[in-house]
């Protein structure tokens, strides 16, 4: 066996050992990784050997391997959300990778300034619609189908939080392009993506854009069933306590508040003049 072969050998035995422990310790089997998921499962769908995974929705602090999610969608809860990476846990990004992660936020905030968006009606006049069944996800259906990664001018969805003073813009989320295709790590372990599997299929435009739910018989009207989301990214352009790039979308209206305060301090040309 080749030095690469034993040392990726290596890496699989110690993600199997901590998926395993973790079942175990907290007695979530259904819900945590899998020994029998297949690599053509709703959790897979391709080899994911060399990928690290954790639960992040309900949480788990462990982590394990991608190809050990488990093969079938969860009886509970609704939904379950997956962070995915390429780099062991723990590793920190390199310089250079801090250098991409905060340039890249830079073009978002640039962006964001130069299109408008901080104006929430810029936004929707921009092409942005809520998507179905959310909040505070606006797409673009044009940007989610034009075959491009983490173009800055070019966001799939603007992210826009309820507040006192109307709609205020927290940030992008990017997509891959394809519902199977993994979302480059570019600021190393800071920009980790994730998806969703829910418990009832939905139904996607394109296997991309959710336009509804599966019926009784797991039909849709448009679009393909699937209980899995495709890749996504978060990147905030706010200063959260969780980081630019941060998966959760929990944010108390306190700390959101804070965040947008001090946008508007450091950054007032950001600041949508009041109607």
């Amino acid at each position: 066996m080749s030095s690469e072969l034993a040392q990726a050998h290596a890496r699989g035995v110690v993600r199997l050992l901590a998926c395993l422990g973790l079942g175990l310790a907290l007695g979530l089997a259904p819900l945590a990784c899998s020994r029998e998921a297949s690599l053509g499962s709703v959790g897979g769908g391709q080899d994911e050997s060399d990928r690290w995974a954790r639960r992040f929705v309900p949480f788990e602090e462990s982590w394990c391997g991608a190809s050990e999610i488990p093969s079938a969608p969860q009886d509970a809860p609704h939904m379950v959300i997956w962070e995915l990476s390429e780099y062991e846990p723990g590793t920190p990004p390199t310089p250079e990778q801090k250098a991409a992660g905060e340039a890249f936020l830079e073009a978002c905030y640039r962006a964001a300034l130069e299109r408008g968006w901080y104006d929430f009606d810029a936004g929707l006049a921009d092409g942005y619609r809520l998507l179905f069944q959310d909040r505070r996800h606006y797409v673009n259906d044009e940007y989610v189908l034009d075959g491009r990664i983490l173009d800055p001018e070019r966001p799939e969805f603007l992210m826009y939080y309820g507040t006192p003073r109307g709609k205020r813009l927290a940030g992008f989320m990017f997509y891959v392009n394809e519902p199977g295709e993994r979302g480059p790590q570019f600021a190393g372990n800071d920009s980790l993506w994730h998806y969703h599997i829910w418990k009832r299929a939905k139904c996607l435009l394109h296997g991309l854009i959710a336009v509804g739910e599966a019926d009784a018989d797991g039909n849709c009207e448009r679009g393909t069933v699937t209980h899995r989301s495709p890749e996504m990214l978060h990147v905030w352009l706010l200063d959260l306590p969780t980081g630019s790039f941060s998966t959760s979308m929990m944010i108390s209206p306190a700390i959101l508040g804070e965040a947008i305060t001090k946008r508007d301090a450091e950054r007032p040309e950001t600041v949508t003049p009041a109607p």
